[in-house]
């Protein structure tokens, strides 16, 4: 009876080894899992990139392996050619200011619009 006793003492042990494993497992592989889908959406990108030094504001293809990209670099806007073996500044001037965009009328509603419609077709009968 004394190897029964020693085998059931042994049993809580390893059930706490391995439900201890198995949650460190589990939360490792949750990690993981978030890392890969922060990549994926883009959302460790924007983290990187929080002070806005660097911006690419457009870029335009000029043929198979050239373009035409417009960059903000603080307070300048730079137009860089970009071939496959070089990149060429090609001016360089002063970051226009950002002005607000006017304000545009509020979107009418499909039954204001529909209302006017009907009007303009009651009054030319």
């Amino acid at each position: 009876m004394n190897a029964a006793s020693s085998l059931n003492a042994s049993l809580p042990q390893e059930s706490v080894l391995m439900t201890v494993g198995g949650t460190l497992a589990l939360i490792v592989l949750l990690m993981v899992a978030l890392a890969w889908v922060a990549r994926r959406s883009g959302f460790a990108r924007r983290l990187n990139d929080a002070s806005g030094a660097i911006n690419v504001v457009a870029s335009k293809s000029l043929g198979a392996r050239e373009r035409l990209i417009l960059v903000d670099v603080g307070e300048q806007r730079l137009i860089l050619g970009v071939t496959a073996t070089q990149i060429t500044c090609l001016a360089t001037q002063a970051k226009p200011e950002m002005h607000e965009p006017e304000s545009q009328p509020a979107p009418v509603s499909f039954g204001a619009m529909l209302d006017t419609l009907l009007k303009k077709h009651r009054q030319s009968r």
